[in-house]
């Protein structure tokens, strides 16, 4: 989550914040390889039913009420200044937080994830052989057609296609139960991470060559990099854990509400000082993040189902 913050941020370029902003994509992948990873562990604990509703009810109450907050957020704004209208996009998919790619392929995902369970369970090669045959195919054929448009059927595809390979990893090791590896393994995952990062950042790279070193570095990087934050986490004074635990804990309604904050800041403080710029959105988004989520579970409260 704090790489995606810093990713979508534009108040300041300099290291290690610039690294975050070119390339913090990433962020998305570690996010749904532990999704994939999570959901394994539900479909084992509740029924199918109990697990659509799980996702359900996890997903579209802070989708609607965050995408509702920005529409009509939005319309006010763009009545009182021109330059809201120019920067901020929205439809009537912002209503349910539909103009967020992330969205579409986190509902995709979740929808097929007990059919990929059953799947990875039964062929788990070949399945994963097929996952990455159907990325290859998708980013020379589809990636170049839909760009960043990812608002039609075919971009939603392919977006979720693009993510897919690192999703099933996550559901892959949960599923076989991989775990931490030896010493000298994580000498070499650590050398993996290192040397793509270094690709990554002296290199220019398409598209495709970039989103796969990411996968890689993700796939055969997270035993390791668990391995180091255990490590960390005992050494780490309690308060900071304290907000990294908030952060995982309202992840998804930070990442619907930060997009937008950083924006209307941008256009409120157009030659604003970065030091203060930075630390004010991510602050403003916790809060927000914080308010919706509160909201959303006083209005579940009030419900008939838990």
């Amino acid at each position: 989550m704090l790489s995606i913050l810093l990713f979508h941020q534009y108040y300041t370029s300099i290291i290690p914040f610039n690294f975050f902003h070119n390339f913090g994509n990433w962020g998305v992948d570690v996010f749904l390889f532990l999704s994939g990873m999570g959901l394994v562990n539900s479909l084992k604990k509740y029924t199918l039913k109990v697990f659509y509703l799980r996702r359900f009810f996890r997903l579209f109450p802070s989708c609607i009420l965050c995408g509702t907050f920005r529409f009509f957020l939005i319309l006010l704004l763009g009545s009182f200044s021109v330059l809201f209208k120019e920067k901020l996009n929205y439809s009537l998919w912002t209503l349910a937080s539909l103009d967020l790619w992330f969205i579409h392929t986190i509902i995709i995902l979740y929808t097929i994830s007990p059919i990929l369970y059953w799947l990875l369970n039964k062929w788990p090669l070949p399945i994963i052989i097929v996952i990455l045959s159907l990325y290859f195919i998708n980013g020379f054929v589809c990636t170049p057609i839909v760009g960043i448009d990812w608002m039609s059927p075919l971009g939603i595809a392919s977006w979720t296609i693009e993510r897919l390979p690192v999703f099933a990893f996550g559901m892959l090791i949960s599923i076989g139960n991989i775990r931490v590896p030896s010493r000298i393994s994580l000498y070499a995952f650590f050398l993996i991470i290192a040397v793509c990062m270094v690709l990554i950042g002296k290199v220019r790279i398409t598209i495709i060559g970039l989103q796969t070193i990411i996968y890689i570095s993700v796939a055969f990087g997270m035993p390791a990099l668990i391995y180091l934050l255990l490590r960390i986490v005992r050494m780490t004074p309690t308060v900071i854990l304290q907000s990294l635990n908030f952060m995982g804990a309202y992840s998804l309604e930070i990442y619907l509400v930060h997009e937008f904050i950083f924006w209307v800041l941008q256009v409120v403080y157009i030659n604003g000082n970065p030091c203060f710029l930075l630390p004010l959105s991510f602050l403003l988004s916790c809060f927000s993040a914080y308010l919706c989520k509160r909201v959303t579970t006083l209005l579940m409260s009030y419900s008939s189902w838990r």
